[in-house]
C-alpha cells in the first residue's frame, strides 16, 4: 500500500466485516476463554515457583530465599485473583466487566 488509505468502498466494507466480528458472540467468548488460559497458566507458573521458593527457604533458612518467595507470593496472587474473580462472578449468574458487584 502506498499510504493513501483505504478508498470508500474499502472503508465500508471493513467497516461491515468489523461490525460483524462485534456481533459474534462465539467469537467473544473464546477470546476471552484464552485470556483466562493465559493467566491461570502463568498464576499455575508462578505458585509452583512460591512453593519451591517456600521449600528452599524452609530448608536453608536464608533471609534473600525467604523475600524471593514473598515476592512470588505476591506475584501469585496479583496473577490469580482476576481470574478467581471472574469466575466467581460466573458462578453467582454474573459476567462481563461491568456486572453489578
Amino acid at each position: 500500500m502506498d499510504g493513501a488509505g483505504l478508498s470508500d468502498r474499502e472503508q465500508r466494507a471493513l467497516s461491515a466485516i468489523e461490525a460483524g466480528l462485534r456481533g459474534d458472540r462465539a467469537l467473544d467468548r473464546m477470546l476471552r476463554s484464552g485470556r483466562r488460559r493465559r493467566r491461570a497458566a502463568w498464576a499455575g507458573m508462578w505458585a509452583t515457583v512460591t512453593a519451591a521458593l517456600f521449600v528452599a527457604a524452609s530448608v536453608t533458612v536464608s533471609e534473600a530465599v525467604l523475600w524471593g518467595c514473598a515476592a512470588a507470593w505476591v506475584l501469585t496472587v496479583v496473577t490469580a485473583l482476576p481470574p478467581a474473580v471472574e469466575w466467581a462472578r460466573h458462578r453467582r449468574g454474573r459476567t462481563g466487566p461491568h456486572a453489578p458487584a
